[in-house]
């Protein structure tokens, strides 16, 4: 009677019988590893199969299997890339800070509020203050022009985010003359936070420059 083999594979599940000729062919094909169990039929207990000799030379001749492809690493340029376009954005997020609170300081003013917060644009307490002084649609036509002021805001957040150098410049332009305003007025510490937003704009911009010079 011919020798089979029976073949447990790494899923726990028998294959077989198979001759010895089929056996030494799935080992050369890489199928069968020296650690997978065989039982032989005129065995009864199951062997790893580096330990049958006549598989010995099979093994010599068998195709290594295949390694699962390698995680692909992430360029130094590309780590570099990601951590710079973190820096412009974060700078860029204080255009959407200072017309936010602005809006807010706008809206406190409008509803007979005594608070505002410290930090907010110049020229919208000005609007503010003029929108008082005026009977009727005063206060309707300050208000627009303090949605128009902190939406100019929104919208060089919304480019200086995206890699435009202009817009960090422009909005650097235009905060650098509002604490211009807060100074006249000797608003010492909405002065302060405009002189700290434009730093950290400034970093953006060489964020930006750096990024783009990739």
């Amino acid at each position: 009677m011919d020798i089979t083999y029976k073949v447990r594979g790494a899923d726990g599940i028998e294959y077989g019988p198979a001759t010895l000729e089929q056996v030494t062919g799935w080992v050369r094909e890489g199928r069968i590893q020296s650690t997978h169990n065989l039982q032989r039929s005129d065995m009864q207990h199951w062997a790893a199969a580096g330990n049958f000799t006549e598989l010995s030379d099979a093994f010599g001749a068998a195709v290594p299997p295949a390694l699962p492809p390698a995680r692909p690493e992430i360029p130094d340029g590309g780590e570099m890339a990601a951590a710079t376009l973190g820096r412009v954005r974060a700078s860029a997020s204080w255009f959407y800070w200072v017309a936010g609170l602005s809006l807010v300081n706008s809206v406190v003013a409008f509803s007979g509020g005594e608070w505002r917060f410290l930090f907010g644009l110049g020229v919208t307490q000005i609007f503010d203050a003029i929108g008082h002084g005026i009977e009727g649609t005063g206060k309707f036509i300050a208000l627009f022009l303090d949605l128009l002021a902190a939406g100019a805001l929104v919208l060089f957040g919304v480019f200086a985010g995206k890699r435009h150098t202009w817009a960090f410049i422009t909005g650097m332009v235009l905060l650098g003359l509002d604490g211009g305003i807060q100074l006249l007025g000797q608003d010492w510490i909405g002065a302060a936070f405009h002189g700290y937003v434009l730093f950290r704009l400034f970093q953006g911009m060489q964020a930006c420059r750096e990024l783009n010079s990739l």
